[in-house]
């Protein structure tokens, strides 16, 4: 499908989106850029869930698929900081430490990333080396050291692709609930809380985890879930120099293991696993997938008490800002990308897990041209496979499911 320019007069949008996360806000930013008209439609506020409430760091994401989309979505921000004055990212990455008190385990690990991906340029840091590059660790851990992370402030990407968004001539109605306007097998706009309607050309629906319930209220397309993280943001006496990470490979390289396990725990305490990245002043420590809300207080004093085993300052640190958000999970941790099966010019890009930052300028990519019918989606990311996705994890289980 070919949109058109529209009379910006106007004002009906030939492209409705719904969700203004990083993936509506860049895929606005690359639409109107293409000369579409396009409205964002966002319930709360820009970057109001997990898209302005991550760790702050883009990375890697240690799968072969997605990990296609790093260097291009890497390359978006580039572009990004080149565009908009208050959005800067490093040309270097500051370099990610997965740490781990076992030597041995942390040689395997490199010898691991060096056959898998050895564009990441795997070094063993041993506990003396890891005393020197990060003075505030405990003793006693050594590291894997990789070429990736770069920080910056949680908030900061999605913010600044509203910007540009807006720049470029997208319009964006905050405070606005919208759902696809669907009529036989067709989406014809969006429908609004207060029940008006506003046409449009095609609908991309990128709301992060609550994507499932805009698609399909009936709860039949169901391959998006919840799982909720606290972050704690914090002021170090001295911020780190590398994202730092608790080297527990199962857990980090596959977040709907870490959520199934922590479903499956009767420890009153739920898992996490510790992680910090430092952007600017601010320090933002994490990590934990749980499948239903939690209080985030009492969390956020778990996080620090666990992370003061790897940095002893953080039971010093001011609290900044404690911060719960739901991350949009997918059944088999990837992406759904692309036209809905079944309805013509309704879009879906969701699913991204904990890699929305570091891969959704790509995905938005993506998508974009798939509405304007120039480009296909690779299989392992289309979003007609949820069927057998789904199937798939009845069969096997979360931790049968490839991340």
């Amino acid at each position: 499908m070919v949109v058109r320019k529209s009379d910006p007069v106007s004002r009906t949008p030939e492209v409705a989106i719904i969700g203004g996360g990083i993936i509506g806000c860049a895929a606005a930013a690359f639409l109107a850029e293409r000369g579409a008209s396009v409205t964002i439609f966002e319930q709360t506020a820009v970057g109001a869930g997990a898209s302005g409430r991550n760790l702050g760091a883009i990375q890697h994401p240690f799968d072969p698929v997605l990990a296609e989309l790093y260097p291009s979505s890497l390359d978006h921000y580039h572009r990004l900081a080149d565009a908009c004055d208050a959005f800067a990212v490093a040309d270097a990455p500051a370099g990610l430490l997965l740490l781990n008190a076992d030597a041995g385990a942390v040689r395997r690990q490199v010898e691991h990333f060096r056959q898998a991906a050895p564009e990441l340029e795997p070094a063993f840091l041993s506990p003396e080396d890891v005393a020197e590059v990060e003075p505030a660790l405990s003793g006693g851990f050594a590291a894997c050291r990789l070429a990736t992370g770069y920080p910056v402030p949680p908030d900061a990407a999605t913010a600044a692709y509203a910007t540009l968004a807006l720049r470029r001539g997208a319009a964006l109605r905050l405070g606005v609930s919208a759902a696809p306007w669907v009529e036989g097998d067709r989406a014809r706009g969006v429908t609004l809380g207060d029940g008006s309607r506003v046409e449009a050309d095609a609908v991309l629906v990128a709301a992060g985890p609550w994507t499932p319930a805009v698609v399909d209220p009936s709860g039949d397309w169901q391959p998006i879930h919840r799982t909720w993280g606290v972050t704690v943001q914090l002021r170090l006496p001295r911020p780190l120099r590398h994202v730092l990470e608790e080297d527990e490979v199962d857990s980090v390289n596959r977040p709907a293991v870490a959520t199934a396990r922590a479903a499956a725990s009767t420890d009153p305490e739920p898992p996490s696993l510790f992680s910090i990245a430092s952007a600017g002043d601010i320090s933002t420590l994490g990590s934990t997938f749980l499948p239903i809300a939690p209080d985030p207080a009492p969390i956020a004093g778990l996080l620090r008490h666990r992370a003061q085993r790897f940095l002893p300052s953080i039971g010093d640190a001011d609290v900044v800002q404690v911060r719960v958000c739901a991350r949009p999970q997918s059944v088999d941790g990837r992406p759904f990308i692309g036209p809905v099966a079944g309805v013509d010019a309704l879009f879906v890009c969701a699913g991204h897990g904990p890699w929305g930052i570091s891969t959704g300028p790509a995905s938005a990519e993506l998508v974009v041209g798939t509405i304007l019918g120039e480009a296909r989606i690779p299989a392992e990311l289309r979003a007609d496979r949820a069927v057998q996705t789904a199937q798939a994890l009845a069969d096997t289980g979360p931790a049968g499911m490839a991340s």
